[in-house]
């Protein structure tokens, strides 16, 4: 029987299935710390309000993988271009 870690393989999980693990820890962290340290924020950004969600939760700046893949360069400026505008 395969461990859940052999199921999802070497390339290990990102994208859609982080995302709300991830805006939890960034807010754990941004807590603990008090803001003091700088934190990326990564796992299920796909659009300008998934990265406004982690900016909300503490995040000082984040990092897009897997909508880099599916959606490539666009992506950047989709997710500034909503930023802005809020």
């Amino acid at each position: 029987m395969k461990s859940q870690s052999q199921k999802i393989g070497s390339g290990g999980l990102s994208g859609w299935p982080l995302k709300q693990r991830s805006t939890e820890v960034v807010k754990y962290i941004s807590r603990k710390t008090g803001g003091r340290i700088l934190v990326i924020a990564s796992g299920g950004i796909f659009t300008g309000a998934d990265a406004k969600e982690k900016l909300d939760a503490g995040a000082s700046l984040v990092q897009v993988w897997t909508g880099f893949i599916y959606e490539g360069p666009v992506i950047v400026k989709k997710i500034c271009k909503t930023l802005w505008l809020q």
